[in-house]
């Protein structure tokens, strides 16, 4: 099995190269990043060096967060549309191996990437000589375990829906939409008194509520961290709330691993 693993993850890095709508997604990124950034490198004052750190860090990490997101949208559903999956699966590999190597290949696409916006903090501090802003490490650890849990719930969607339909699902149903709609019919139902269309406002918000529930989120403790965004001081991070974070976050991947095979195995592609 751990044989099957490594080839699987030698066998997914070189389709991530291969794929042109990926590199080409990557490439636009990385110019954007670019255009953004590399100029206030060379035109700034000294007291906006922290601010720099700061912004080409979360500018990385943005690029991280979104490429993860596509390849488990593509990777996944790239070989369903192929219908080489079944050929994947009679090699033999369980499903059970050739998913879990999906997605440590994209795992470590993503902890290559934030590991690079580390050193890149690192060397900059060091260049610039102002001390390193240690709530990086806390920041990176947050957004790295945040990435793959929005990775996993990518990878499931995608071998429900075409992948467009997914993207659209995911920017659709997000937790912050439903809890707008939550506030709104909270609303809704206190000033609609006995009118006659209450009750179907009360069950739109039981229906709202419970997908409200069910919507993973993907940053659960964005209230008790956000100072720590604001300063990047290591005294300003909390780490009791990153390490629930760190288990809710892995909880939410397992969860769409395991959902992810069953459909795999439902639609008889084993």
């Amino acid at each position: 099995m751990f044989q099957q693993i490594i080839a699987n993850i030698e066998t997914n890095l070189i389709f991530y190269r291969r794929n042109r709508l990926l590199v080409a997604a990557a490439i636009f990124i990385v110019l954007m990043l670019g255009i953004t950034t590399l100029p206030s490198l060379f035109f700034m004052s000294s007291s906006k060096q922290l601010d720099q750190v700061r912004t080409i860090v979360q500018n990385i990490h943005s690029f991280a967060f979104v490429l993860t997101a596509g390849l488990g949208l593509l990777l996944v559903s790239q070989h369903i549309r192929d219908r080489s999956v079944k050929m994947v699966f009679t090699r033999p590999c369980l499903p059970e191996t050739w998913l879990l190597s999906s997605f440590l290949s994209a795992a470590i696409v993503a902890f290559v990437l934030y590991a690079g916006a580390f050193i890149i903090a690192v060397i900059l501090s060091a260049l610039w000589g102002i001390p390193f802003p240690s709530g990086i490490i806390y920041i990176s650890l947050n957004e790295y375990f945040q990435t793959l849990s929005l990775m996993a719930y990518v990878t499931f969607l995608s071998v429900i829906f075409h992948p467009v339909l997914a993207a659209l699902f995911i920017l659709l149903f997000q937790e912050q939409t439903f809890y707008f709609l939550k506030m709104l019919l909270a609303s809704g139902v206190k000033a609609a008194g006995e009118k006659s269309f209450l009750p179907f406002l009360k069950l739109l918000k039981l229906f709202v509520d419970a997908v409200y529930m069910v919507i993973p989120t993907f940053n659960p403790y964005a209230d008790k961290t956000h100072q720590v965004y604001s300063t990047l001081r290591g005294s300003d991070a909390n780490w009791d709330y990153l390490y629930p974070a760190i288990a809710y976050a892995l909880t939410v991947s397992a969860l769409f691993y395991f959902l992810t095979v069953l459909v795999l195995k439902k639609k008889r592609y084993v």
